[in-house]
């Protein structure tokens, strides 16, 4: 993640509560230096937030893009995360001329099914240049919680590596540093 991390934990009143009665999961995660807030949406099925992150390996005005979207299970009630990821896979195949979907991590993150994958676009069909996104989805008690990482990029050659190994690392512990807790639960403890 970029800038300097301030070492504490927050907590995201957009995301905090679920839909359902009684729900307490919440993610928590460290705030960088530098984030502006660019769009929320709240309603009882569906809340995202959205917000500029300044890229350190930019000038001032070069910023990666962090989305939070939780939507209720009712929604989609079959879905598991794999599933999520797939469709959102799919929509950027459907999309983008030559995407690449490329698995990062499926298991167990303090104790929820999760799924992180690296999705790049070397070229949108609508001509607005590429695009790379490292997305997380998280199936918690109540809904599903989907993280993305995000950069526009000039169009580029599908042989082209458009992130950096270090970024793509960054990029992995950063995402792995946001987490889905429940103070309520043994089984997914809060820090």
């Amino acid at each position: 993640m970029t800038g300097r991390l301030a070492g504490r934990r927050i907590l995201l009143p957009l995301l905090l509560l679920a839909a359902a009665a009684g729900a307490e999961e919440r993610l928590t995660l460290p705030q960088p230096e530098g984030w502006r807030t660019l769009d929320n949406l709240v309603t009882d099925r569906i809340r995202s937030s959205e917000f500029a992150i300044p890229r350190s390996d930019g000038g001032t005005n070069e910023f990666d893009k962090l989305t939070f979207e939780w939507f209720a299970h009712e929604l989609a009630p079959e879905l598991d995360p794999l599933d999520v990821a797939g469709q959102l896979a799919g929509r950027i195949r459907d999309a983008c001329n030559g995407a690449r979907d490329e698995p990062v991590f499926a298991g167990m993150e303090n104790g929820y099914p999760t799924v992180v994958r690296l999705l790049v676009c070397p070229e949108r069909k609508d001509d607005s240049g590429g695009e790379v996104l490292m997305i997380k989805v998280v199936q918690g008690a109540t809904g599903h919680w989907i993280l993305v990482r995000g950069r526009p990029v000039t169009t580029f050659e599908q042989a082209r590596e458009v992130l950096d190994a270090d970024t793509i690392r960054r990029w992995t512990a950063a995402l792995r540093s946001i987490s889905l807790c429940d103070p309520e639960s043994a089984e997914h403890p809060c820090p």
